[in-house]
């Protein structure tokens, strides 16, 4: 992966792959999921801003906090509700397993959690 802006890469999600169980997989979701993105900004190792596909542009931050580093996710210009539900729980799925990782403990099911998530997000998000 080129770490400059104007360049393309690709995401590429295995959800099932993330846990020991995997939980119940939802109706619509392939077991590899591709996205290509472009990158917008960096500043190694503190920064990276890209393009997601269609849905909009996340920024990954990264600051040291004493002898820990605070990892901050911004998804913005998202372009619809259904999106905005989904990459939500997406995202905050994705982060509870790289905490359950950091700290040496295994992550529980991605897609029972993804599920319970997207449930919350549909409250916190009213239509």
């Amino acid at each position: 992966m080129q770490l400059e802006p104007g360049a393309s890469f690709e995401l590429v999600w295995r959800n099932d792959d993330l846990s020991d169980a995997a939980g119940q997989h939802p109706p619509g979701f392939p077991e590899e999921h591709r996205k290509t993105c472009r990158i917008v900004e960096v500043d190694a190792p503190r920064k990276l801003v890209f393009i997601f596909a269609e849905h909009g542009e996340v920024t990954f931050s990264l600051e040291p906090v004493g002898k820990q580093v605070l990892l901050t996710l911004i998804h913005r210009r998202i372009p619809d509700r259904s999106t905005t539900l989904g990459v939500s729980a997406g995202w905050h799925a994705h982060l509870d397993v790289l905490v359950a990782r950091a700290s040496g403990t295994k992550p529980g099911s991605f897609w029972d959690n993804w599920s319970r998530l997207k449930k919350e997000y549909e409250q916190r998000f009213p239509a």
